[in-house]
Parts: structure tokens; sequence; C-alpha cells
């Protein structure tokens, strides 16, 4: 049975090949889009131009579905926007069966600017706030649409080397990777506190798995993300064919990339 995936913490675009990955496994998905907000003031737009939008924008979606993977406007600062987000993934292909929220220090860490008041209120809003409106939202849906079977909400952590990994071993920073400033190092942390909490906290609950990636660039199965999405597809089915869900305790442990497939044993690991 095909399945509808939210992947969220990439936007459309850098999330593709993440995409890709899951999309081979019979899955359909919703990746995010940056809301860019205008300079400008909006122009009013008469009842024949706001038609034509809206007509433009139903046919950019159909074509999307047809490829199996669709894009929508998240604004992270919005917990509004994040549950619009829940119900436009969830309308559009007519169901939502799991979410996954990617950290990925190392590509965050590329596109942090100058440590300065703004970068700090940016980082707050795109990889603390947003991440953690969504998933309360996320939750709260699956809570209403549940029936006999859980959904599935992933956190995935990939690793990536900061100032303070730098400091104790310069050589990791050999100019072939980004280094984590101590907002996205901060973030990371924030991120992983918040899955654990969430999984502690909602593990037992029936209508969700919770799961716990954590892994970086030197694990062959964490290293490209159509291959880590492929290895979570299946391991994502395969908690399909446990005889009872996850329980906290479970959850609240993190799996490496490439770990079996739940049911036949876990690969955990605590940091």
């Amino acid at each position: 049975m095909s399945k509808t995936v939210l992947v969220a913490g990439k936007n459309s675009g850098d999330a593709d090949r993440f995409s890709e990955g899951f999309v081979s496994l019979s899955r359909q998905i919703v990746e995010t889009e940056e809301v860019v907000f205008p300079d400008e003031k909006p122009v009013r737009k008469t009842i024949a131009e706001r038609k034509a939008e809206l007509a433009a924008f139903e046919e950019e979606k159909t074509v999307q579905s047809q490829s199996g993977i669709c894009t929508f406007e998240w604004n992270k600062a919005s917990a509004l926007s994040a549950r619009n987000l829940v119900l436009q993934a969830e309308n559009f292909f007519g169901s939502l069966d799991e979410a996954v929220l990617y950290f990925d220090e190392e590509f965050y860490a590329s596109r942090a600017e100058k440590m300065d008041a703004s970068e700090i209120s940016k980082t707050c809003d795109e990889l603390i706030l947003g991440f953690q409106y969504l998933a309360v939202e996320v939750l709260s849906r699956f809570e209403k649409k549940y029936t006999d079977r859980p959904f599935a909400l992933t956190f995935i952590l990939k690793e990536g080397p900061n100032v303070l990994d730098v400091l104790r071993s310069p050589a990791i920073k050999n100019g072939t990777v980004s280094v984590a400033s101590p907002l996205v190092a901060a973030a990371a942390s924030a991120f992983a506190s918040f899955a654990e909490n969430i999984a502690a906290l909602y593990g037992d609950e029936p209508y969700v798995n919770i799961v716990l990636v954590r892994g970086d660039s030197s694990m062959e199965e964490a290293r490209k993300d159509d291959v880590l999405s492929r290895w979570l597809g299946g391991f994502l089915d395969s908690l399909d064919e446990l005889k009872s869900k996850l329980t906290a305790r479970k959850s609240i442990s993190w799996v490496k990339p490439g770990s079996k497939k739940a049911g036949g044993g876990f690969s955990l690991f605590r940091k």
C-alpha cells in the first residue's frame, strides 16, 4: 500500500535526493518550500488575476502529483503555517502516514552566515521553533486520524563537526567539510533533546511509532541522502510487521543508519 510521507528539514530542491529514495519504495512525498516575503508592498490584484494564479497553482500541483512529489510552503517561524502544511499534505494525497524531521548539521553549517543578532533569530526560527511546531502538529493530526495502525514520526540527526570539534582535532578543518557555528551546534543539541523527550512522552501512545535516527557522513548508509531514505523507508515498513508497536523504552534510543529492520533486531545506542 502506498504511503504519504512529509519530509521537512531541507527545502524542495535540496531535499530531492532524499525524496528519490522514498519514491523508489512506493511513497508519495510532500517536501517543504521556504516562504519568501517580498520587500515591496503587495499589489492589489483583480479577480481575473487571482483566478489565473489559482488555476496555475492547481495545474502545477497536478503535474507534481504525477511525479509522486509535491511541495508546499512552510514558514518555520509560524505555528499556523505548520498546521496548514500538515493539512495540505494530507488533503493533497488523501492521507498522511509518516513524517520525517531531518536535521542535517553539516548542510545547515554550509548555509550559516556570520554570527550576529539577526542570525541568532533566524537560527532559532528555522532550526528550533520550526521543528517543534511541526512535530506537535503532526502528532496532533496522527492522534485524530488514528484507527488501528500507528503512524510514524522520525527524527533524523545527521551530525557534522562544530568549532569545538575542530579545536580538539584541528585536522577536521580540511576544507572539504563545513564546520557548524555555535548557533548551529546549539540547535543540533536542541533537536536531539527535543526528539528524545518527544519519544519519552509519546512513545507509549497507540497512534504513533517514534523513531530516532542518528549518524554522520562516515557511515555508508548516511553519506548519501537517497541511500539513507531507502534504508529508512524499509525500516519503517518493517514496523508494520511487528505484533505490537514500539514502546517508549525502545523509542528513546537512537537507531544507526543501516541497522537491521525492526523485528529482526535493533542496532541502538545512546550518546
